[in-house]
């Protein structure tokens, strides 16, 4: 919708305007507009920008004096010489734009005048409401000045004009970024630079906290071990140095949660990371009569935060091994202080984290385990402590992962029931404690599992019904809480969850639409965060299965296809045990076979072999898994297809049977479109038609719309929802 940004900068002025910039708004704008000028004037512009000749003038090191006010605007239709004086002092006029700055007489005056002043490149419009649609739309946000230029009589009787826009709507860029477009434009400089040094800006500035921290409790503790080794000379000493010690123990603590929380919602693992080694490194500093629990404890949260950074780097082994460390150090703790709580849930944490290896390896069985032990953990919590609604959560999260234990293990109805008892408990805890934030969350949570089991139970329609929900609880938090990372990458992984059965339902526009957003998300979490590899993995997710709704050739989409490969094969290669990306990489190398043309057939057949050596062992590991089962089944479907085009008819029917041997026993328990289509693709070319017809029937009357037409003779010919799509998400 926005015309991309303006990198032309006007000649040199004979003198310098009064203001930099004209605000023009509607009065119903006036929150907007005074949230604007207040930003304006208090931005510090970079210095490698100070010099420069832009649509603002000649940059310096602030965007201020900004015209604002326009209470004093008369009751005719002329603007008024106080008006008209500060337009023409204005470098550049910005544009509140909504759908009552459209309707405004004022702002569409505003425009007019400062065009017949200044002429049109210097521009700006800020979307606030609306959308940018057809002029005379009741919801356009355009004023029509904005979207035409002026004739030779300086009216509104040009050809359509150029809009410069920054889109500060929620699913637009969001108000931070469209202020970075803006300033971007004004300074005449391209936005990615821009938000390179707003990003390291940021940086430096929490590197410049975590580092006055770091050095304060360094120089506390310190002063400690230095007090508490006199603790011998005097009563006095000893008194002091405890004292101390204290101290720096209530340091350590603010440092291994508050501190590390407020960083983990930002999204900085490099400076997570040094508050975990910084704390690790003082308790191993300590001679063995300074122990404490109190440090023993903090070396325990010390090892989870080393764990949880590995963890989004894909270091797979060093997390389980900073994991399993707190684990053994937490036990021992318990085992002294059996009803400390304190020690008990750090061995809780422990317990989840190394549970959530075994689960992302799909070693379901081993995490089986350690969810009971975590469930059996948390439950001992609520014993010591009934009323504590900290244990309470924690013992709600020890029966929720059994339930996903359980959906992961094919139990559809135990896990449907386990996810239905845990939700009223959630609602019926937030009712009660309406400032805790992380509890709408974990209700988000239940219901997009609740839409994964509708899924594969083949409701397809209440699966979007609940996915629409997670999205918009989940749209409600991150507008309450737009700074939290965490929040605006589950928010991208709603929007991909809801596209995905949007997609197969034949509602391909609103799948793609949403995947779009869900990859915005996601790559400015990657901009703020380039090491979380865990955004990465799901952003190339996204555009994956963007690709596969993606209109245009199969060459086109083959590359684009080929592109993101690329970008997984090192990830591959990082973390070969995770079953995601591992999985992704083989669904790449499927999609490459198919798309390919007959005349490439070794190459096709060569893809997708690859994709069957990828996923084959990740299926023998976890056999239930029903996503990763479908993967393996359509990569099957699509080399029989390979190997028939060569003419090895043999090869090609025993690709097929492997779909039919897989799924068939349990053909009557299975209603996961997932496994449904290779099955019945499998059948048709296998030449059992009947069969076939049986289950595309089945599909089709739960809404299942193919992303590809079924084989010749199979059931009613169902066109692509795309042209460059070849098979399913």
């Amino acid at each position: 919708m926005h015309a991309p940004e303006r990198t032309d900068v006007p000649g040199p002025e004979t003198a310098a305007r009064h203001y930099r910039a004209f605000i023009s708004y509607s009065h119903a704008d006036t929150k907007w507009a005074n949230w604007l000028m207040a930003k304006l004037e208090g931005y510090r512009v970079p210095r490698r920008f100070h010099g420069r000749r832009a649509p603002v003038g000649l940059v310096g090191p602030r965007l201020a004096p900004v015209f604002r006010d326009r209470d004093e605007l008369p009751t005719t239709s002329d603007l008024g010489e106080t008006i008209r004086n500060a337009l023409r002092e204005s470098e550049t006029l910005v544009v509140i734009c909504s759908p009552r700055s459209a309707r405004s007489r004022w702002v569409q005056e505003e425009i007019k005048a400062f065009k017949r002043l200044h002429g049109p490149h210097r521009v700006f419009a800020f979307i606030v409401e609306g959308e940018p649609k057809h002029e005379g739309a009741d919801d356009d946000c355009f004023p029509i000045a904005l979207r035409r230029e002026l004739g030779p009589d300086g009216e509104l009787s040009g050809p359509p004009a150029e809009v410069v826009a920054a889109d500060a709507r929620e699913h637009g860029d969001g108000p931070k970024l469209a202020f970075v477009r803006l300033v971007a434009g004004l300074l005449g400089v391209g936005f990615d630079e821009l938000r390179q040094r707003e990003l390291q800006r940021r940086q430096r500035r929490l590197t410049l906290i975590t580092a006055a921290s770091v050095v304060g409790m360094a120089i506390t503790l310190g002063l400690a071990i230095a007090a508490w080794r006199a603790k011998g000379e005097a009563q006095l000493a000893r008194n002091d140095a405890q004292r101390r010690q204290a101290q720096a123990e209530d340091l350590l603590g603010f440092m291994l949660v508050d501190f590390r929380l407020q960083l983990e919602k930002v999204g900085r693992l490099e400076l997570m990371e040094s508050v975990g080694d910084k704390a690790k490194a003082y308790v191993d500093s300590l001679g063995e009569r300074d122990l404490t629990d109190t440090t023993l404890s903090g070396k325990v949260k010390a090892l989870t935060v080393i764990g949880i950074v590995h963890a989004q780097k894909l270091h797979a082994k060093e997390a389980m091994q900073a994991f399993e460390q707190a684990c053994v150090l937490a036990e021992a703790i318990v085992r002294r202080h059996p009803v400390e709580g304190g020690a008990l849930f750090d061995r809780a944490q422990a317990e989840y984290w190394i549970l959530n290896m075994h689960y992302t390896r799909r070693d379901i069985a081993t995490a089986r385990d350690w969810a009971v032990r975590y469930r059996d953990t948390s439950v001992a919590l609520v014993g010591l402590e009934p009323g504590n609604p900290r244990w309470q959560r924690e013992a709600v999260s020890g029966h929720h992962n059994l339930a996903v234990i359980e959906l992961e293990r094919g139990k559809l109805a135990a896990a449907r029931s386990g996810f239905l008892r845990e939700l009223p408990i959630l609602e019926k805890m937030a009712t009660a404690d309406p400032k805790n934030t992380e509890l709408p969350g974990s209700i988000a949570n239940v219901v997009s599992y609740l839409g994964t089991i509708a899924e594969r139970s083949g409701d397809l329609f209440e699966a979007i019904a609940r996915f629409e929900e997670q999205t918009k609880r989940l749209e409600a938090l991150v507008k309450a809480d737009p700074r939290t990372a965490k929040l605006q990458e589950r928010l991208a992984n709603a929007c991909a969850l809801q596209a995905n059965v949007l997609a197969v339902t034949g509602r391909a526009a609103e799948a793609l639409a949403l995947r779009t957003r869900g990859r915005a998300l996601l790559s400015s979490l990657i901009s703020a965060d380039p090491a979380n590899n865990n955004y990465q993995r799901a952003e190339l997710k996204i555009r994956l299965q963007s690709a596969m709704l993606t209109p245009g050739d199969a060459i086109a989409v083959r590359k684009l296809v080929d592109s993101i490969r690329l970008e997984l094969e090192p990830l591959a290669k990082l973390a070969p045990a995770d079953r995601r990306i591992v999985g992704l990489l083989a669904v790449a190398w499927r999609l490459d076979a198919g798309l390919r043309a007959v005349s490439e057939a070794g190459e096709a057949a060569e893809c997708a072999a690859r994709a069957l050596t990828l996923l084959e062992p990740l299926l023998a590991k976890a056999p239930q898994d029903e996503e990763l089962a479908g993967d393996f089944f359509s990569a099957c479907v699509v080399a029989g297809r390979m190997a028939r085009d060569r003419g090895d008819i043999a090869a090609a029917g025993r690709h097929w049977l492997r779909v039919v041997d897989g799924v068939q026993p349990r053909l009557n328990e299975i209603a996961n479109w997932r496994l449904l289509d290779p099955a019945a693709r499998a059948l048709a070319f296998l030449g059992r038609t009947d069969e076939a017809r049986t289950l595309i029937e089945r599909l089709e009357r739960a809404g299942y719309r193919p992303l590809d037409p079924w084989p010749d003779g199979a059931g009613r010919a169902s066109p692509p929802q795309a042209s460059g799509s070849t098979s399913k998400p």
